[in-house]
């Protein structure tokens, strides 16, 4: 039997690992009211071996499909009755088991269906073709699959209805597993440093007291529970993140940017854009893939996450899903312990995972970000908050101390006031809390040390972790800006609404020698309007936004910032005579490596934790528009909030 053509990822012991932090005990009580689950459970797959055994130039896979109990939560955990593939002869696993093969492969799987019903099998086949292929399976029927592995991809296969045209979230969410196919030239034993991510959904509609629950997990784990991956600075690390669900989702990378290598749909690839562009956020479409690479260059713990809220939300722990004595009282409980402080442990959950950079021997990266400058500046920023900012519901914001007296404590600012950092000067921020919760503030896209990230219990490294900051406490995070951008900084942890209702505002980093010219640079931050959903969009604080003045033939570069809590916002310039153009100029911060793109439809959609550098040039005068329109999966929702622009000749 031979293994040349079988991807083996092997590691030690010491590298699988997760995050450090207690599995969540269940009783009946507090799981009584999820539907009872099979006695026999799924495990959690890593996605570090692949299925199968492998003769001559053929993979052999035997799969089955059964229906067990999934604990995303831990073994102790509560349990959800889903259905799921396994081998034969071996324990079922969240995703299914990984088929990983060369290009030029054959693959062989046979699927023998031990469900009640028939299901709908996809996924198994080459992408050359170019066509979706399904293929149906009875209860108690097998079928086998054969095709030579050519295109290669973060490809997947899924079952499911026979209209499952990308994987669903029911009780066949979970019946879904990665098929990777590694270009010919790949060597045979890949690095610890590439992984693969499979993100699945479980949100059945009509289960009795769902009350819109859902809950998003990361190779079968949901937060705290998923897998700790630990790496060196200088690794070079490569993910294969395959969003096989029926969502969108925003994966935020902390500290780091990244570059998309490939990405692609359930059955072709995508053209990767050509501007080769560093990113902190990346948009995964239903049931899109996309291969990433990165570099850690500081030590200490980061976070991998869904930007969306609803994502990323503590909420999704199944012992508070829904409204049952039991289960209300664990939701009390953990907001409790969240005024507390214990963000890392109670606020998050679902698409959240830990990274552990350890400090390699050459540690010299670390100069540009933690040593501090000559000159250090300070700013207080104050986080404040006032009644019947919304309604009933109170308004919350960022806001600097101007002169010698802390600003009022019901002074707020939405957004938050402007920070302007220069380019390699440090700069002390001293944060002061007058909620009356504890508060983490993300410096969101900023490569700075890792203490001052954020994210409160968490981040830091083993001999300092950074904690979250008290009522009528402040914590002091220090800067050193390595590259100019448009940034943003934001509340990290909250119980539903702050972000919505204000807790977030823009941050820009000049070159050392530059200085912010009002006039040239337009800052356009959008956000939800206020606590709830589908509120009018706020641009850069309001619905109703002033009217701005230009010039024609004068350049602007306009700072879009995305900080909605869970929707992407569709920016939109409508002028006078032809459709407006802009260029693109950066993205997440960092500048298209190969200058600004060239002219194209001025036409923006943003997702949360995004922001985009344009260049706009108005060629005619007259009255022009910035429309914003909240967007979801590709249907607008609400109203639009209009941003009027007034251009003059010169």
């Amino acid at each position: 039997m031979s293994h040349l053509r079988f991807v083996a990822l092997i590691l030690p012991a010491s590298l699988i690992a997760s995050f450090t932090g207690p599995e969540f005990a269940s009783s009946n009580a507090t799981c009584a009211h999820l539907p009872g689950a099979p006695k026999g459970v799924a495990a959690a797959n890593d996605n570090r071996i692949s299925a199968g055994t492998v003769v001559g130039s053929t993979l052999n896979v035997r799969l089955e499909m059964r229906a067990v109990a999934w604990r995303p939560d831990g073994a102790k955990g509560c349990a959800l009755p889903v259905n799921a593939f396994g081998e034969v002869g071996k324990t079922t696993q969240i995703p299914g088991p990984l088929i990983r093969v060369r290009a030029g492969t054959t693959v062989n799987v046979s699927i023998r269906n031990t469900l009640p019903k028939t299901v709908w099998v996809r996924g198994l086949q080459d992408r050359g073709p170019g066509v979706l292929d399904s293929a149906a399976i009875d209860a108690g029927a097998s079928r086998s699959f054969r095709f030579v592995a050519n295109v290669p991809g973060a490809w997947y296969y899924w079952a499911g209805d026979a209209a499952a045209r990308i994987p669903a979230s029911g009780a066949n969410g979970q019946l879904v597993g990665a098929l990777i196919v590694d270009s010919a030239t790949t060597a045979m034993r890949q690095p610890v440093r590439d992984r693969v991510l499979v993100i699945s959904r479980w949100n059945p509609a009509g289960t009795t007291g769902n009350n819109g629950f859902q809950l998003n997990a990361l190779n079968g784990r949901s937060w705290p529970n998923t897998e700790k991956l630990m790496y060196t600075e200088g690794d070079s690390v490569r993910w294969h993140v395959i969003n096989a669900s029926n969502e969108l989702h925003e994966m935020h990378l902390h500290g780091f940017y990244f570059r998309v290598a490939a990405r692609g749909l359930a059955i072709r690839d995508s053209v990767v854009p050509p501007d080769r562009a560093l990113l902190v956020t990346g948009v995964l479409r239903p049931g899109e893939w996309s291969s990433i690479a990165w570099t850690p260059d500081r030590p200490g713990n980061w976070l991998y996450h869904c930007h969306l809220l609803s994502h990323m939300s503590g909420a999704q722990r199944l012992n508070r899903m829904t409204a049952t004595a039991a289960a209300e009282d664990a939701h009390a409980h953990a907001a409790e312990t969240s005024k507390r402080g214990n963000h890392a442990m109670d606020d998050m959950g679902g698409l959240v995972v830990a990274l552990d950079i350890r400090a390699s021997k050459n540690a010299s990266a670390r100069a540009r970000t933690s040593a501090p400058s000559t000159n250090t500046r300070s700013i207080d920023l104050y986080a404040n908050s006032r009644a019947g900012t919304f309604g009933s519901a109170p308004g919350f914001g960022f806001i600097v101390q101007d002169g010698s007296e802390p600003p009022a404590r019901d002074s707020v600012r939405i957004p938050g006031s402007l920070l302007i950092l220069k380019r390699g000067e440090t700069v002390r921020i001293a944060v002061h809390n007058r909620l009356a919760q504890p508060l983490s503030v993300h410096w969101h896209g900023l490569e700075l040390d890792s203490y001052y990230d954020g994210v409160g219990g968490f981040s830091g490294d083993r001999a300092r972790i950074a904690p979250m900051i008290a009522p009528n406490n402040s914590f002091s995070v220090q800067i050193t800006p390595p590259r100019v951008g448009t940034f943003m900084y934001h509340v990290h942890g909250e119980r539903g609404s702050e972000l919505a209702s204000g807790l977030y505002g823009p941050l820009l980093v000049l070159d050392h020698d530059s200085t912010f010219d009002a006039d040239r640079d337009r800052i356009f931050v959008m956000a939800d309007g206020g606590p709830g959903t589908e509120t009018t969009p706020f641009v850069n604080g309001t619905a109703r936004p002033d009217t701005m003045d230009m010039v024609v033939g004068t350049t602007y570069r306009l700072r879009i910032i995305s900080i909605a809590n869970d929707d992407s916002f569709v920016t939109t310039m409508r002028g006078p005579g032809a459709p407006p153009t802009w260029r693109v100029m950066a993205r997440d911060g960092a500048a298209l490596p190969d200058g600004p793109s060239a002219p194209a439809a001025a036409r923006y959609v943003g997702g949360p934790g995004h922001t985009r550098d344009v260049a706009f040039t108005p060629g005619t005068a007259g009255d022009y528009t910035m429309e914003v329109v909240r967007t979801r999966l590709g249907s607008t929702l609400g109203p639009i909030t209009r941003v009027p622009i007034r251009v003059r000749a010169p």
